[in-house]
């Protein structure tokens, strides 16, 4: 997998993409510190492969380690479905008149990255499937808002097929998500995303 370099987190708080120009498949990015950058097709194709990788990883993980039914089949549809969409993506972005490249302003791979990595540290316990259901709610809500901001940045008809097939897979998964994680006690708050974990204190040893 390639080196992802963390900057600016692309989400509905910190960015806002706007179309440039009826003739450009371009999206011009607005950082909450007021920075500007252009969102082309090629980071469209780069951003949607890292995550699809990264997500492959964390099911992959979550299917060998959870002990728990629900949390099982809810990772192995994720393989699957995700699987055959990065193949999808790797082939577009191996057409001449398409390729890749990251976007600066984009860390959404790092922060999934991060995430696959906290939870391959973890225990294979109760614990372990509460963290991965709740960083598939975020992850998912994340990308539902990143391909409606930035999926006009598409050009090619294939690429733009796919970001319309996409998005309800997305929706899909997020709403299966939810579900397991009314099963195996993951609080949500009123917008159905994951709220803040419940600690125990402990007295001092």
């Amino acid at each position: 997998m390639r080196a992802i370099r963390p900057t600016v987190l692309l989400s509905a708080t910190v960015l806002m993409g706007l179309p440039i120009s009826t003739g450009a498949a371009q999206v011009r990015v607005t950082t909450s510190t007021g920075e500007v950058s252009i969102y082309t097709e090629k980071n469209l194709v780069d951003h949607m492969i890292i995550v699809d990788s990264v997500e492959l990883e964390m099911a992959e993980l979550a299917a060998k380690r959870t002990q728990n039914t629900a949390v099982r089949d809810y990772a192995n549809m994720l393989i699957n479905e995700h699987r055959g969409h990065l193949e999808s993506l790797r082939k577009i972005a191996a057409e001449d008149d398409v390729g890749r490249q990251t976007s600066p302003a984009d860390t959404a791979g790092a922060a999934a990255l991060r995430s696959l990595t906290s939870l391959a540290q973890m225990a294979a316990d109760s614990g372990f499937d509460k963290a991965f259901i709740r960083e598939q709610m975020r992850l998912h809500n994340q990308e539902i808002i990143a391909l409606k901001m930035f999926g006009g940045a598409a050009k090619d008809d294939d690429l733009k097929d796919e970001v319309k097939r996409t998005l309800p897979i997305h929706e899909r998964h997020l709403a299966r998500a939810r579900e397991v994680a009314a099963q195996i006690g993951v609080p949500l708050d009123s917008a159905g995303t994951p709220g803040q974990p419940t600690t125990t204190s402990k007295p001092p040893r």
